[in-house]
């Protein structure tokens, strides 16, 4: 039987719809709702002009015609629907006073959602290890069935949906809208439901910033990507971190089928559907049969944390029944996203390495754990979230024969814990501090950029700072005479 993808009405009984912000997220929205001849508005805090640039960036997306664009605050702008992008958070004014006027409001990815018939949406969410996940989750799918990455990080998944149907070819298989979902894309009261939900794990980030100090309200965000699953879906769910593991009995309930991944056969139990590892080998069960998939040491990524992020996605891909052959061929062949543990150079003797995407403590932990008993040089710092330092600070403690600090974090990190962390040095630069840990690095050591922090007091973004490293890897290496370094 042949499948036949297709693009529906999002908001069939809407004419006018108001969508707040205007970036790629908003302009891929209005796009899809003009498909259907709606009346849309997009909203923006911009100036005309910043946001004309802005606009002009998104090339090759372009703003489709008939859009009127509304400059100022958020504001209702006579609609019958909103559409909210991840800049509008729950608690701003604009929603309250949409839900008092009784008008939908729709998340962007929820819009996307609703566009898609005969598609199948495997959705990834949790704090660290989304987007590497994600990826791996397009490369598994994607070698097999015609498949897209959007959300978060990607495309916008309302302008990966109309991608991913135009481009799929006739055959008896759904395609897979394969998305990376973060907590700040789906409020409370979404109706966002994939098929497929995975969850890597629930650490303490952005609470502070976004969360108004409740980690309660942190983790019923990250459990959202779960709440819609109904029966005959499925939930991949890391039993290894106890928040997560906690999720299980109330998507049993509803009749959901819950796919276990552990580090070790013991956590996972005789449970029916199971993604584990058992003496360094990946393994499956499915409805009670198990398969061996693929030995660690063949996977092209570095710690125990990304072999936590291979089970979730083979978890992730099991409900498709794709061939375990083609699968163990496609882990071997993975290339593993920037900033993520990513070698730069190996410079005399010394491996260096950037893992710029870990922008919160317990992200930096599991990386630093990744390079085992070897003596480290770590460069940390950026945007004090706020958050508890005490068991990274003692793993910088344990694992680092230096640590050099940029950012905002400086000033209480050397104050707070300047006694515990007597190795630590300040850098005013970011190539300040790379020829600090260069010049100070033994051969068999490594020097890694972990920030623990977001970027934004210094960087664009954790891209930039990560590009920005390497180029600062590089400058210095050149300026030595380059003696023995070889790139990647």
């Amino acid at each position: 039987m042949t499948v036949e993808p297709a693009l529906r009405d999002p908001l069939p009984d809407v004419e006018r719809v108001t969508i707040w912000g205007a970036g790629w997220t908003g302009v891929c929205a209005a796009n899809l709702l003009r498909r259907f001849g709606k009346q849309v508005t997009l909203t923006d805090t911009r100036e005309p002009d910043v946001l004309q640039a802005a606009l002009a960036r998104l090339a090759p997306t372009a703003l489709a015609d008939g859009v009127a664009i509304h400059h100022g605050e958020h504001d209702l702008c006579g609609a019958q629907a909103i559409v909210m992008t991840q800049s509008v958070r729950p608690s701003d004014h604009v929603v309250a006073k949409a839900q008092a006027a009784r008008l939908p409001v729709i998340p962007e990815v929820e819009l996307a959602n609703r566009a898609l018939e005969g598609v199948t949406v495997l959705s990834i969410g949790g704090t660290d290890g989304k987007t590497t996940t994600t990826k791996l989750v397009g490369h598994l799918v994607g070698a097999q069935r015609h498949a897209l990455i959007g959300g978060n990080s990607w495309l916008p998944l309302s302008g990966a949906a109309p991608s991913l149907v135009e481009g799929a070819p006739e055959g008896p298989h759904a395609p897979v809208l394969v998305s990376e979902i973060s907590a700040f894309q789906l409020p409370p009261w979404h109706g966002f439901r994939p098929q497929i939900a995975a969850v890597t794990n629930v650490a303490e980030d952005h609470v502070q910033e976004f969360f108004q100090g409740s980690l309660q309200a942190y983790i019923a965000a990250k459990r959202a990507l779960t709440d819609r699953l109904e029966r005959g879906d499925t939930a991949v769910l890391n039993v290894d971190d106890p928040i997560v593991r906690g999720w299980e009995p109330a998507l049993v309930a509803r009749g959901v089928r819950v796919v276990r991944t552990s580090l070790t056969s013991r956590a996972v139990g005789d449970h029916p559907w199971a993604v584990f590892r058992n003496n360094g080998e990946l393994r499956t069960r499915w409805e009670g049969r198990e398969e061996r998939v693929v030995h660690q040491d063949a996977i092209p990524l570095l710690g125990d944390h990304n072999i936590e992020n291979t089970l979730t996605a083979l978890g992730a891909v099991m409900p498709l029944g794709l061939d375990v052959a083609q699968l163990r061929e496609a882990l071997t062949t993975f290339e593993p996203p920037h900033h993520r543990l990513e070698r730069v150079a190996t410079w005399r003797g010394v491996g260096v390495y950037d893992d710029s995407k870990a922008t919160n403590t317990h992200a930096a932990m599991v990386g630093l754990s990744a390079f085992g008993s070897r003596s480290l040089i770590v460069i940390v710092g950026g945007v004090d979230k706020g958050l508890d330092l005490d068991a990274w600070v003692e793993s910088l403690r344990s694992r680092a024969r230096r640590v050099v600090v940029i950012g905002g974090l400086r000033e209480r990190l050397l104050a707070q814990y300047g006694e515990r962390l007597p190795q630590a040095q300040p850098a005013e630069s970011l190539d300040e501090a790379v020829a600090m840990a260069l010049s100070e690095a033994r051969p068999d050591e490594v020097v890694v950029l972990s920030p623990a922090c977001s970027s934004f007091d210094m960087f664009a973004s954790y891209a930039d700072r990560g590009r920005q490293f390497q180029g600062c890897v590089a400058r210095y290496i050149a300026a030595q005479g380059g003696g023995d370094a070889t790139d990647r």
